[in-house]
């Protein structure tokens, strides 16, 4: 799996290459292409003035793709130079200088590893979306084109986030790296965690509005469920309102009643591992106002334990389940919508390194991971690396598929994050042994200016990662 999802990414990152060459030629400087964030199976891109483009426009830009792909069969390779390099305003590009890729009279940076062979790309299209157009790449069997997918909650969280970037004035890392040796990083970081905060209170207003007695929270690894959760009571208490939280992780069945995979290992992400039964029976029996016993599940013995303490909702009270199958269907099908609130977090950073290279919503939360996973867990680099491709196709089965069956999601981005982890991640990603995405993520470090940790806040959700938080967990 890791090999097919690395190829995908070259393939990916081909193509973007390929459009950006084409629309090069095309307006000659004219406009300027923005390959923004991935979505829909590729990326969404725009011109900088967001004038949408007809039919014809993209056809004409998929001719061009074509002439270049069958004109030179294969992008070139050199090394950069220190001008390659300076618009970046990172610290390290004198020292770390990425290849440069070059195709016809185009030219630019390249930070990550590229299929330079035009040969293997994939089916490829252009379509129109939003005030722009998606670069979607062939992800079905043999390199097809897969159905187009819509999300539009999803892509209305990206939009909102780039309209917080344009609050912040950060958009790219040469901005973000402006703002920090300028040292107005601690106004970025005052308006970054307050912009989280106004919207947190808005999801505790909307729940409010609704009456739900039941809140459903979840979202992909390292989104910072837990600590949103907590700064989500407290607002909720702020409208009189007490929550109570419980994990959906003490509802897993006995692991010696769970069917193992072919390769003889246990998915504790699959529905098939919850004990459904037992989670909407006392689901049922809490909105009926009678008290049901709490749980733990030992994950060392595999085993679920039913504790004496018993909980009950009272008239002001609310539950809050965390976990990734919050937002299955399955879970509420036996329930009013009225009763329950569904909420999908995950962090959709919206920071590009330059017009052409958005910085990867997975790779941001990668890096979260590591630290967390190094500081509270005792894994290295190498050990959370190694999961990752495990962690990453339990979220493609068990958690997207379900994004938009929420009432609201929740960004847990923070613009200047990266400044923050590039302190605790550089030097465990230094003692990994090379691979893919570890290269590619030491390469990312090294253009970001550092912010000394002192001056995140201790309620922040970067804490649950850093170390240091305010809250217990």
């Amino acid at each position: 799996m890791n090999d097919r999802l690395h190829q995908q990414r070259m393939t990916q990152r081909a193509l973007a290459f390929v459009l950006a060459g084409a629309v090069h030629d095309i307006y000659n400087g004219q406009q300027q292409l923005v390959i923004d964030h991935s979505f829909g199976d590729g990326y969404f891109c725009h011109f900088t003035d967001y004038q949408p483009l007809s039919k014809t426009e993209l056809m004409q830009i998929h001719k061009r793709m074509q002439l270049l792909i069958h004109q030179y069969g294969r992008i070139e390779k050199r090394a950069a130079s220190p001008r390659d390099w300076r618009h970046l305003s990172g610290p390290d590009h004198t020292n770390h200088r990425p290849p440069i890729l070059k195709i016809g009279n185009f030219s630019s940076p390249s930070y990550e590893e590229t299929e330079l062979d035009l040969r293997k790309l994939p089916e490829y299209e252009l379509k129109t979306y939003n005030r722009g157009f998606l670069l979607r790449d062939g992800r079905g069997p043999g390199g097809t084109l897969r159905p187009f997918l819509d999300y539009p909650k999803l892509f209305q969280t990206m939009e909102e986030y780039e309209a917080w970037g344009r609050i912040l004035n950060v958009h790219n890392v040469s901005e973000l790296n402006k703002q920090v040796k300028s040292r107005n990083f601690k106004e970025l970081i005052w308006l970054a965690e307050g912009l989280q905060e106004k919207k947190i209170v808005q999801v505790a207003d909307a729940i409010t509005q609704r009456k739900a007695r039941l809140v459903f929270i979840a979202g992909p690894s390292s989104s910072g469920k837990t600590t949103f959760t907590k700064r989500l009571i407290i607002q909720l208490k702020v409208n009189g309102i007490n929550a109570r939280t419980i994990s959906m992780d003490d509802y897993f069945i006995d692991r010696d009643k769970m069917t193992p995979l072919s390769d003889g290992t246990l998915d504790f992400e699959s529905i098939d591992c919850v004990n459904l039964a037992d989670l909407q029976s006392d689901t049922k029996t809490l909105l009926n106002h009678g008290a049901v016993s709490l749980r733990s599940y030992d994950f060392r013995a595999g085993k679920s334990r039913i504790l004496l303490e018993k909980i009950k909702l009272g008239a002001e009270d609310l539950l809050i389940f965390e976990g990734i199958h919050g937002l299955n269907p399955v879970i509420t099908e036996n329930l009013d919508p009225s009763d329950y609130y569904k909420i999908y977090i995950s962090a959709l950073t919206q920071l590009n390194i330059d017009k052409h290279h958005p910085v990867s919503t997975s790779d941001a939360r990668l890096l979260r991971r590591i630290v967390r996973d190094s500081k509270f867990r005792g894994y290295t680099a190498h050990d959370t690396l190694t999961r990752w491709q495990s962690v990453r196709f339990g979220e493609v089965h068990n958690i997207f598929p379900y994004q938009e069956q929420c009432d609201i999601m929740f960004n847990s981005a923070l613009v200047y994050e990266l400044s923050i982890l590039k302190r605790h991640a550089l030097p465990l990603l230094r003692k990994a042994p090379s691979s893919p995405d570890r290269d590619r993520l030491l390469i990312l470090l090294h253009l970001i200016q550092s912010i000394p940790e002192r001056f995140v806040p201790g309620t922040s959700i970067l804490r649950e990662f850093i170390g240091k938080s305010y809250f217990r967990y």
